[in-house]
C-alpha cells in the first residue's frame, strides 16, 4: 500500500516592494515628517504675526488670543507625539501591506501604535475646538449689543462644548468593550471597524456643524448694519474663512475611510489630521491679520494718490494737521471729506481811505475761504468690532 505524503504548505515570504494602500502609497515616511513640520512652521508664523499685531494694536492680549496660544501649544504637543508614534505607525502599515511578516515584535508594535493613537486623537479635537473657542470669544464682542444674537451665542457655545465632549467620548467608545482599545490584536472586528468609520463621520459632521453655527453669528448682523455694500461684503468674506477648515475636514474624511477593506487608513489619519489641525490654527489667525493688510494697502494707496498735492490752491487756503514733532501733513486718503468755511474779516482804514472808498464804519471787508479735510475711515475702523459698532442702527443699541 502506497501512502501519499501530505503537500507541504508554501512558506509566506515578505515582499519589500509590496504596494501600500491608501495615503501611505503616495506619502512615505519622509513625506509624512515634511508635511507635519512644514504645516506646523507655517501655523507658528501666523500665530506669532497675529499676536504681534494684536499687542501692537491693544498693548495687551485678548481672550481669543489666549485660546489661539493654547491651540498652538496643543498642536506642538500633537506633533511631538506623532513623531513618537511614527515607528509603530509604519511597522503596522508595512505589516498590513506584506512588506514585513508578523513575528514576536508585532504584538509590541501594535501596543505602541494604540498607545500613541489615542492621545493624538484627543489632541486633534482639542486643537480644532480651541480655535472654535477663539472665534467664539472674538465674535462675542460683535454680537453682545444684539440681544437675540447674544442669546444665540450662548446656545452655540453650549452646543460646541457638547460636540467636543461627544467627539472625545466617541473615540473612547470605538471599541467594544472600550478596554480592548489598548489591547494588541483587539478592536479589529467588523463591528469595531464599523464603529470607527461611524465615529469618523460623526466627528466630521459635528466639526462642520459647529463651524457653520459659529460663522453664522457675525454674518447675521450684516443686513441690519448701516454700511455700504462693499464693506458688508468684506466683512462677510472675513467671517466666512472657516469654510477653508470645513473643506479640509471633508477631504480628510473622504481620504481616511475611502478604502476597499472598510478599515480606517491610519497613514491618512495622521497626514490629514496634521493638515487640518494646522489649517485650523492658520485660519484662526487670519481675521486679526486682515486689519493690518487693509491698513497697509489704504496707507500705500493714499500716499500714491496724493503725492505731489499742492498745499495751497488758488483762492483757497488748505489747513494742515500738525503731526508729531511739529511736522505738518497735507496727504489725504481716499475716504477724506472736505468742508469749506467762509470767514469775513474787517480791515480798518483811516478816515481819508474810508471816505475815498465810501466804506461803512471805516473798514473794508475781505472774504476768505478755508478748506478743512478729515478722514472718515480712521485706522481703528479696520477692527471688525468697531465697524459693526459704528454701523449698528440706533434702535439696536
Amino acid at each position: 500500500m502506497t501512502t501519499t505524503a501530505p503537500a507541504s504548505t508554501p512558506t509566506r515570504t515578505a515582499n519589500p516592494n509590496a504596494p501600500v494602500s491608501g495615503v501611505g502609497g503616495s506619502v512615505g515616511e519622509a513625506g509624512l515628517i515634511a508635511i507635519l513640520w512644514v504645516f506646523f512652521t507655517i501655523a507658528t508664523a501666523f500665530v506669532i504675526l497675529r499676536l504681534a499685531i494684536r499687542f501692537r494694536q491693544h498693548r495687551s492680549l485678548l481672550s481669543d488670543d489666549y485660546w489661539i496660544i493654547f491651540a498652538w501649544i496643543t498642536l506642538l504637543t500633537m506633533a511631538i507625539v506623532q513623531m513618537a508614534q511614527r515607528p509603530a505607525l509604519w511597522y503596522f502599515t508595512y505589516m498590513q501591506a506584506g512588506r514585513v511578516l508578523p513575528d514576536e515584535r508585532s504584538i509590541y508594535w501594535q501596543g505602541q501604535l494604540k498607545r500613541w493613537q489615542f492621545p493624538i486623537i484627543q489632541l486633534y479635537y482639542t486643537v480644532l475646538w480651541s480655535v472654535k473657542a477663539s472665534l467664539l470669544a472674538l465674535f462675542y464682542r460683535l454680537v453682545k449689543g444684539f440681544p437675540i444674537l447674544r442669546r444665540s451665542w450662548y446656545c452655540v457655545a453650549v452646543f460646541t462644548l457638547l460636540a467636543y465632549i461627544g467627539c472625545v467620548l466617541q473615540s473612547a467608545l470605538s471599541c467594544n468593550p472600550p478596554a480592548d482599545f489598548f489591547t494588541p490584536g483587539k478592536c479589529n472586528t467588523p463591528q469595531d471597524q464599523w464603529m470607527q468609520r461611524f465615529g469618523m463621520k460623526l466627528s466630521t459632521g459635528l466639526d462642520v456643524a459647529t463651524d457653520l453655527l459659529i460663522m453664522a453669528l457675525p454674518i447675521a448682523i450684516l443686513p441690519s448694519l448701516q454700511l455700504d455694500v462693499r464693506r458688508k461684503v468684506g466683512l462677510g468674506v472675513a467671517f466666512s474663512l472657516s469654510i477653508i477648515v470645513m473643506s479640509v475636514s471633508l477631504v480628510r474624511m473622504s481620504q481616511v475611510i475611502a478604502n476597499k477593506d472598510n478599515a480606517v487608513d491610519i497613514i491618512g489619519l495622521a497626514v490629514w489630521g496634521a493638515i487640518e489641525s494646522c489649517t485650523s490654527v492658520i485660519v484662526g489667525c487670519l481675521l486679526p491679520l486682515k486689519s493690518l493688510l487693509s491698513r497697509s494697502v489704504q496707507k500705500y494707496s493714499s500716499g500714491r494718490k496724493n503725492n505731489g498735492k499742492a498745499a495751497y490752491a488758488s483762492g483757497q487756503k488748505t489747513m494742515t494737521t500738525q503731526g508729531v514733532g511739529g511736522s505738518s501733513r497735507d496727504v489725504y486718503g481716499p475716504n477724506t471729506v472736505s468742508r469749506t468755511v467762509m470767514v469775513a474779516e474787517s480791515i480798518p482804514l483811516d478816515d481819508m481811505a474810508a471816505s475815498k472808498h465810501n466804506q461803512k464804519d471805516g473798514g473794508i471787508y475781505v472774504q476768505k475761504s478755508y478748506e478743512t479735510t478729515f478722514d472718515e475711515a480712521s485706522s481703528v475702523d479696520d477692527d471688525e468690532a468697531r465697524i459693526i459698532t459704528k454701523g449698528r442702527p440706533r434702535q439696536a443699541v
